[in-house]
Formats: structure tokens, C-alpha cells, sequence
């Protein structure tokens, strides 16, 4: 006659039984002190049976006394399949809400009691084997399930597992071998995907899974193969909105693919091989109104790119070079723009490019991790009539011409910050701008070294109204008449600081700090 099992004894029983284990009072007494005890883990590597045992009992008492919902549970040594499966199954008795398992490796059982587990929402498995997934498997409410270093023994037990999640809303696969991708396999409710590091066999590809995501928004993959040769007929992701791909290369795009409601996407270490370019990617986008490209080839000297970015709004490109823009390429409709240690070479300036801009309204440049020179020279045709906001991070130039030249450019801008560097080749920044509004400027890092000629800044901004200004360098500080600005934090060492002191006659807020190199004094005032 077979013995029942202890998982098919009533609580009362069990509860009874694992009393008489010698750390049961122990774990029990850890339970109730600890009120807020929320996560369950063991991990039994170069742990004894003894330990086995104590965490049995630890695990029972939390489930039994604070109906925890939350269960992590780690094992790395030999251990049967029947620890897991009474674990879940108190588990699931007490409405378990998020599961964890992870074994090393070894083979998991997919315990039959999640199939009546209805509280269950995330399942996160990790280093775990699964050798077949019964026909009758079911997670009715799960939704979100995270994959990581998941292997599958049978052909199609990865689609055959996806499938018994029909409410499924996040899904995150890191290590993970797809097979074969089952058109009748449905995600009729997943929402975000993340592809990390996985592999397709084969003629399958993450487009491919997409064909069966018909509500996906959020598509993430790194280093996981996006397009195959072999792509059927038509696959349009009509709900996609955002998409992010790292560090991976695209050899063929197929036209059949379409994004059309894509709205924003970002394209991280990406090559691109076999004649396909920047420009193959957006032509099936042809809504996108974000881009963020780093690390990636834009232009080359065969195509112009991004040519089917007319509803391009928001571009950021960041470490790379800029080899060729053709004259007749437009941005129609680019608003904000983000160049960050962005390199051009040939002929090519930044002069050039910011003209394929007509409506642009806030540019930020940023040289911090780069020391060549970004704007030698400014051409007599170029303008910013739209500029009302930029920034000029640690920005070289040719000389003091190039910089006001710029600034007389921007007829209507309001906005603009600088953050010096020393290297910049400019002696005298002098800032005319009659429309500006609101002035930051940051000339305080390094050490203080001694300049016979004059440097610093000639500030005329009739305007202005709100300005922060730290400068711990310049000899030669002057503002013009300012009669709007209201509030002010000026931080400055500097021998003459009647200079700027009287321009400010309608402030409201000054937080003034004047070191004079001169007579050593510190002046403080505050005015309402």
C-alpha cells in the first residue's frame, strides 16, 4: 500500500509534524517578530540537510502565519523535484503573488498546483531546465514572466510554455534558445518584450515572434538577431510605439516590415551591413518623432539618411562622426536636438548640418568627452531663426568671433547656458542677445592660474531675468544695463565687481558672493 505523501496532509497536520522539528519554534518565533517580512529566499549551496529542514519549517511558519505572497526560492545542490512542488503549493494556498525558482541548471518540474493558482501575476525563472511543459499547463492570470538562462528540451516547449500565459502583459528573455516561433501561438495581451542575448534558429528572428504579438508597445532587444533572410509575406506591428536595439548588426531589412505607429526609437552600438543603413530602418517608420542614435553609423558618403524623418521631432546622436550632409537633406520638422561628443569630418561642420534644421527651437552641445575644435567658423548664410534654447557644454571654438557670431545668429533666443572649459580658445565670450531671458554660466572648474590679458565675459541682455553665473577664473566681468532681471545667484572672484553690481537695479532675489582677489573681502547681500 502507498504511503500518502506529506503535501496531501491537512495544514493542521503538517503544522503539527513540522512543531516537533527542533527549529520549528525557532522559525515560527523569527515570523512573528518580524511582521513586515515580505520575501522568502533560500539558497542551499554548501548548506547541510539540517538546513533543508529548518528552512522547511521557516517557509511553512511564514506562509501558515503571514500568508506571505511572495516566494524566492534557490537551489544549487541535489534536491528532489517534491521540495519545489509542496513549496508552491503552499505557496499557492496562501494566493502567492510573485514566484521565483532558480536550480542551477537542473531540471524543474512545473508543479500541476499553478494551475488553480489565480492570485499568481509574476513568474521569474532563472537557471532552470525544463524538459516538457504538460498540454494541460496553464498560469490564467499571470503577467509577467522573465526567462533567464531558461533551457527547453523539447522543440517547441518554449511557444507550448508562452502560450499558457494568455494574459501575459510583460514578457523578459535573457539566454534563451528560440526553436521555432508558432504562428498560431498567440500573445494576444503582451505588451513589453525585452530579447536579451537570445538566439533564434534558423530562418527565425525576433520578427518573427512579433507576427504573433499583435498589441505589443515596448520592444527591447540586445544582442539577438532582429531580421532573418526568410520573412513571411507582410508583418506590420501596427501598436508598436517605442523600440530600443543595442548592440547588434542588421544585415537585411525586409520591406514587407512595417512600424507605422512607432513613435520613438533608440539605436545603441548598431552596424549595419549587407547595403542597409539608418535609412533602410526609418523608411519603415514613417511616423517616428524620437530618434536616438549612439555609436552608429549615420551618414556616409553614398546616401544622405534619415531622409524619411519628416515627422521627425527629437534627435539625439552621440559618439559618432558625421562624414557627408547632402544640401538638399531637410529635418522639416526637428524641434530639439542633441549632439553629444559628435565628430565632423571632411568638410563638413556643425554649420552645415544645424541648416538641414529650419524650425529647430533647443540645441545642446556637448564636447566633455571630446577636445577638437566644433565650430571653427561662422558662414555668412547661417542662422537659427527658431532657436529659443541652448546649451553649450564644454564647447570648443576658433576664437572669440566664432562664438558672438553664434549668439548674434539666434535672433530670438531666450534660453542659454555655457559651461566653460579651458581649452575653448575663447578669451572675451561676449553675449548679445536682446531677446535672452534666462542666463547660466559655469566657469569654475580646474585651478585658478594667473592671465596677464583680460578674460572673461561682456554680457549685454537688456531682457534678461534670471541669471546664475559662477566664474572663478575671469579677470573681466561686465553687464550691461538689465533692468528685468528679478532674481539672481552671482558667485564670483573677481577685482571689480562694480562692473556688474549696478546693471542689476530691478532685482528682486540676489544671492551675491564676491571674493575680490584684490582687498580679500566677501560680500553678501540680499535684496526684496
Amino acid at each position: 500500500m502507498e504511503e500518502p505523501s506529506l503535501t496531501e496532509l491537512p495544514d493542521d497536520l503538517i503544522l503539527k509534524i513540522f512543531s516537533l522539528l527542533p527549529f520549528f519554534k525557532e522559525s515560527v518565533a523569527t515570523n512573528l517578530l518580524t511582521k513586515r517580512w515580505e520575501d522568502l529566499m533560500f539558497d542551499d549551496n554548501d548548506k547541510s540537510y539540517e538546513s533543508l529542514v529548518k528552512f522547511t519549517s521557516f517557509v511553512y511558519g511564514s506562509l501558515v502565519f503571514n500568508k506571505s505572497q511572495i516566494l524566492d526560492i534557490k537551489l544549487s545542490r541535489e534536491y528532489s523535484a517534491s521540495d519545489i512542488i509542496f513549496f508552491v503549493k503552499l505557496a499557492v494556498k496562501r494566493s502567492v503573488r510573485r514566484l521565483r525558482i532558480q536550480t542551477s541548471g537542473k531540471t524543474l518540474e512545473l508543479p500541476s498546483s499553478l494551475n488553480i493558482c489565480v492570485t499568481l501575476k509574476s513568474l521569474i525563472l532563472h537557471q532552470v531546465r525544463i524538459k516538457v511543459v504538460p498540454p494541460r499547463f496553464r498560469l490564467p492570470l499571470l503577467e509577467s514572466l522573465h526567462l533567464f538562462s531558461v533551457k527547453f528540451s523539447a522543440y517547441e516547449s518554449l511557444e507550448i510554455f508562452l502560450k499558457s500565459c494568455p494574459d501575459l502583459e510583460c514578457l523578459v528573455v535573457k539566454n534563451v534558445l528560440f526553436k521555432t516561433v508558432l504562428p498560431w501561438c498567440l500573445l494576444p495581451s503582451l505588451k513589453t518584450m525585452h530579447l536579451l542575448s537570445s538566439n533564434f534558429w534558423e530562418n527565425e528572428s525576433v520578427a518573427s515572434l512579433l507576427r504573433i504579438c499583435p498589441v505589443l508597445e515596448d520592444l527591447v532587444v540586445n544582442q539577438t538577431k532582429v531580421f532573418s533572410n526568410s520573412v513571411p509575406a507582410s508583418i506590420t506591428c501596427r501598436a508598436l510605439k517605442t523600440l530600443i536595439l543595442r548592440g547588434l548588426t542588421i544585415n537585411v531589412i525586409p520591406p514587407s516590415f512595417c512600424m507605422p505607429s512607432l513613435k520613438a526609437m533608440q539605436l545603441l552600438s548598431v552596424k549595419f551591413s549587407g547595403g542597409e543603413s539608418v535609412e533602410s530602418l526609418l523608411r519603415i517608420c514613417p511616423h517616428l518623432e524620437g530618434l536616438v542614435v549612439n555609436q552608429t553609423e549615420v551618414f556616409d558618403s553614398n546616401e544622405c539618411t534619415m531622409s524619411s524623418c519628416g515627422k521627425l521631432k527629437t534627435l539625439t546622436l552621440s559618439e559618432l562622426s558625421i562624414k557627408v550632409v547632402l544640401p538638399w537633406f531637410r529635418l522639416p520638422s526637428l524641434k530639439s536636438l542633441h549632439l553629444l561628443s559628435v565628430k565632423f569630418s571632411g568638410e563638413e561642420s556643425i554649420a552645415s548640418f544645424l541648416q538641414i534644421c529650419p524650425v529647430l527651437e533647443y540645441l545642446v552641445v556637448d564636447q566633455t568627452e571630446d577636445d577638437s575644435v566644433m565650430l571653427e567658423d561662422v558662414p555668412v548664410w547661417f542662422c537659427l531663426p527658431s532657436l529659443k534654447s541652448l546649451h553649450l557644454l564644454s564647447v570648443n571654438f576658433s576664437g572669440d568671433e566664432s562664438f558672438s557670431k553664434l549668439i548674434q545668429r539666434c535672433p530670438v533666443l531666450e534660453d542659454l547656458v555655457i559651461n566653460k572649459t579651458r581649452d575653448d580658445n575663447v578669451t572675451i565670450f561676449n553675449i548679445n542677445a536682446p531677446s535672452l531671458r534666462s542666463l547660466s554660466i559655469d566657469n569654475s572648474t580646474g585651478e585658478r592660474t594667473y592671465v596677464e590679458e583680460n578674460h572673461g565675459f561682456v554680457i549685454n541682455a537688456p531682457s534678461l531675468e534670471k541669471m546664475n553665473f559662477k566664474d572663478t577664473f575671469s579677470n573681466c566681468l561686465v553687464f550691461e544695463h538689465m533692468p528685468e532681471v528679478i532674481e539672481a545667484n552671482i558667485h564670483v572672484i573677481c577685482g571689480q565687481p562694480e562692473n556688474f553690481i549696478g546693471s542689476l537695479t530691478s532685482i528682486c532675489h540676489l544671492s551675491l558672493c564676491s571674493l575680490s582677489s584684490e582687498v580679500k573681502t566677501l560680500l553678501l547681500k540680499k535684496c526684496q
